[in-house]
């Protein structure tokens, strides 16, 4: 008798069930965490495995890096005084409906000043930036004030603690343009350090890239609280 050989599995079909069971996994690990100790250390470990589980269905699992095809114009400009901080402004100037920003650092008095005036105008504001730079180790209290007043104009703060560090320094503008480069949204990064920083004008599909990436920080972060 001829054996019956198992049907072949699509590998579509396959990834669905693999997303299936996985999202059913992250729900399970927050149930048990929250039945378990609702206050307990364990809550913030569970939760932060659960939401990186669910990231991983969401954006499809792990990757390679991506290609994306040359478009636009690029702009590069340097510190310290070569012009980095005014590139950084002429970015957040020209936005006309949303700027989605990535930051390790965010103390910075014209970057602050430059996206109040963008919420201001109505531009749509998102921000996520690391906890541990920006709260817990922020000794100076600039940039947990410069989140503040950017929360209390309207713009949607978020922090990050997921990572040992977030060490983005990303703006993805209008959809369409992104700002890049190793420039902390900081003094520092302006008049002291080394950095660079690159905006690539008018490639929507490099800007979709970096807004997945915005989105699954987001996915991890949590609402800024202001002191007052």
């Amino acid at each position: 008798m001829r054996a019956c050989s198992e049907p072949e599995i699509h590998p579509t079909a396959a990834r669905e069930r693999l997303n299936r069971v996985l999202t059913w996994l992250a729900a399970v690990v927050v149930a048990i965490a929250v039945c378990w100790s609702p206050d307990s250390e364990a809550l913030g470990l569970f939760s932060t495995a659960a939401r990186e589980a669910v990231d991983r269905v969401l954006s499809g699992g792990p990757s390679a890096s991506k290609t994306v095809a040359a478009a636009g114009r690029l702009e590069v400009a340097f510190s310290p005084k070569e012009g980095a901080e005014a590139l950084v402004l002429k970015a957040v100037g020209s936005a006309q409906a949303e700027i989605c920003v990535m930051a390790y650092t965010f103390n910075s008095a014209p970057v602050t000043k430059a996206l109040l005036a963008a919420v201001h105008r109505g531009v749509k504001v998102r921000m996520v930036v690391d906890q541990k730079n920006n709260l817990t180790q922020d000794t100076s209290g600039k940039a947990r004030a410069a989140l503040g007043a950017l929360h209390n104009a309207g713009a949607e703060v978020r922090t990050i603690g997921a990572y040992q560090i977030a060490h983005d320094k990303v703006m993805v503008i209008d959809g369409r343009h992104v700002e890049l480069g190793s420039f902390n949204y900081s003094a520092s990064a302006e008049h002291r350090n080394s950095e660079n920083v690159l905006v690539n004008w008018d490639n929507p599909d490099l800007a979709a890239v970096y807004r997945r990436h915005f989105d699954r920080n987001y996915r991890l972060s949590e609402a800024f609280e202001p002191r007052y």
